[in-house]
């Protein structure tokens, strides 16, 4: 069912391709949320509607999903067209007939209301009921009360009935929204607390807020009732929010949800929820197609094995992203039946691929210090060790390197050595500008004199490192860019000191003074926190599994 859906279009003398990457899969229920903006509204949102019908057919129909819940539908008329062109597809919005109280609700505004609706696999699924719930809360629900749909589904030789509800909930941040939002959160779980105690059941839309915390300042989540109640409820978009991955094009907040039941989420496949960049695939998607992306999710059903087999899906940079040659990003994943991955990335697209870790536990997250290269064609990439399961960025992200004079500053610091070779005492510097750094002539002191002086000539890239010892025999083999120090030793204490790096002409370019907490461990450095950045020192131990990491990143990695 995986599949790649090349569409063409001509408009005028421009012609437009986007090829959008299959999601779904045969063995697993999939479940999809869209917000389409204003759809079919010739007065709001994206201006020319035949390129954002057609847009949004190339991305329902090159997803492959089951099951579609989408908000913003004006016009009954481009609905219906956009339902033409999915062979395979059937649905509708919440005011047509077969909805019990829709009409009622989503008739407003000259019958050109927002309307909710849902798209469904005829092969999967069929409809045994439509109706608009939570009418008396009407208000709350910015006059868009809830579509639930019960479906009957068969899959993978198994029938069952199950509960669809699609939402798309107050907007904005101030105040009374918020309120607004939080008292339809508590009737809708009242509702389902009452309604559906033992069955499967997805909420799914723009629930128009947050899940860590609310988009409203100083609030928390207006849907912190369903977030704490664990025993019942699930959302598998928390993933999303607590990695800080943005669900609009706009702003940065996760604010597309999927919510399940504890019944519902048995299945869910773990790993499989994302936000689908589908902006890596249709040009100037923002002013054409809509402001918010599609929310994906999978979940096994009958004898599919889609819980089984190890998955591998990469969250962030997936593509768009402009980010800061040098700067410390975190690289997010998720994962099922995996222990260990290997993480790589390319500036070329993919031609070739370099290794910033391997065999890292799969935590989902690693702190990953960009190299100094632009580009427009970045991506990374997650593999299992131990399988074929891998997944890269969806699209290619931008690196932008300034030309920011340099600016070299102290990393590391291990006053304590390793036993009681003093040898072993290093000073780690890293040029965190945007230009290369002339050292020749540079000095490291401690607190008493001049223990390492440059040779001339000597130079520190942007984003690199340079580490010197105390004595060459505690030099790491194989460590190209580490020196001993010039006077033959450091003398750094272990009951606090200060280190001061100066340049030829005895300007102050970086100094810190430590005490006792950070050299009183033996083999333990101090670090910047983050790594590579001008931030605070910290324990490395406190920041990596490892003690110490001269002439490397603190995760291991090269510079």
């Amino acid at each position: 069912m995986l599949s790649l859906l090349l569409l063409s279009l001509r408009l005028g003398e421009a012609s437009f391709k986007q090829v959008v990457p299959g999601k779904g899969t045969d063995a697993t229920l999939d479940i999809a949320s869209w917000n389409i903006e204003w759809f079919g509204d010739t007065s709001n949102g994206p201006t020319n509607e035949a390129l954002q019908l057609q847009n949004a057919r190339a991305v329902i129909a090159g997803a492959d999903m089951d099951i579609w819940g989408l908000a913003e539908i004006v016009s009954l008329a481009q609905w219906n067209s956009l339902k033409a062109q999915l062979p395979g597809y059937a649905g509708f919005i919440a005011k047509e007939p077969n909805v019990v109280n829709g009409a009622a609700f989503y008739s407003d505004f000259n019958n050109a209301e927002q309307n909710v609706g849902i798209l469904y696999k005829t092969s999967v699924a069929t409809v045994t009921d439509a109706r608009v719930i939570l009418t008396a809360n009407n208000n709350d629900f910015a006059g868009r009360p809830p579509l639930q749909v019960t479906l009957r589904v068969t899959l993978n030789g198994a029938t069952e009935n199950i509960v669809v509800i699609v939402l798309h909930a107050k907007c904005c941040s101030d105040s009374d929204s918020w309120t607004r939002r939080r008292n339809a959160s508590i009737a809708l779980k009242s509702y389902l607390d009452t309604n559906f105690p033992t069955q499967k059941v997805w909420v799914i839309g723009d629930f128009n807020d947050d899940l860590d915390t609310s988009i409203t300042p100083g609030q928390a989540s207006p849907y912190a009732n369903f977030v704490n109640d664990t025993a019942r409820y699930r959302f598998p978009t928390k993933a999303l929010s607590d990695s800080g991955i943005p669900s609009t094009v706009n702003f940065s907040d996760t604010i597309d949800h999927h919510l399940n039941t504890n019944e519902a989420n048995a299945t869910y496949v773990a790993g499989s929820v994302e936000v689908f960049r589908v902006d890596s695939f249709i040009s100037n998607y923002g002013s054409t197609t809509g402001d918010h992306y599609p929310v994906l999710s999978r979940y096994t059903f009958g004898s599919g094995s889609g819980g089984t087999t190890p998955r591998v899906t990469v969250v962030a940079p997936n593509g768009g992203e402009s980010l800061a040659g040098g700067s410390v990003q975190n690289i997010t994943w998720t994962s099922f039946n995996v222990a260990n991955v290997r993480i790589e990335y390319t500036l070329n697209g993919g031609a070739n691929w370099s290794v910033i870790t391997s065999g890292a536990a799969s935590t989902g997250s690693y702190a990953w210090t960009l190299p100094t290269t632009s580009t427009t064609a970045a991506r990374v990439r997650v593999s299992d060790v131990a399988t074929t399961a891998t997944d890269q960025s969806d699209g290619t992200f931008t690196i932008t390197v300034s030309s920011a004079p340099a600016q070299v500053i102290i990393n590391e610091i291990r006053a304590n050595e390793p036993g009681s070779n003093t040898a072993g005492e290093f000073v780690e510097l890293v040029n965190i500008g945007g230009t290369a750094a002339n050292i020749g002539g540079w000095t490291i002191s401690d607190g008493s004199a001049v223990r390492h002086t440059f040779a001339a000539g000597a130079t520190l890239n942007p984003g690199k490192a340079v580490v010197v010892f105390a004595g060459s025999s505690a030099i790491p083999a194989g460590l190209s860019n580490a020196a001993p120090a010039s006077s033959g030793a450091l003398s750094l204490s272990n009951d606090g000191d200060t280190v001061t790096v100066r340049d030829s002409a005895g300007a102050v370019k970086n100094s810190f003074s430590y005490t006792t907490a950070l050299s009183g461990t033996d083999g333990v450095s101090m670090n910047r926190n983050p790594d590579g950045t001008a931030g605070p020192f910290a324990l490395h131990t406190s920041i990596s599994s490892a003690q110490s990491s001269p002439g490397v990143r603190a995760s291991g990695a090269a510079w």
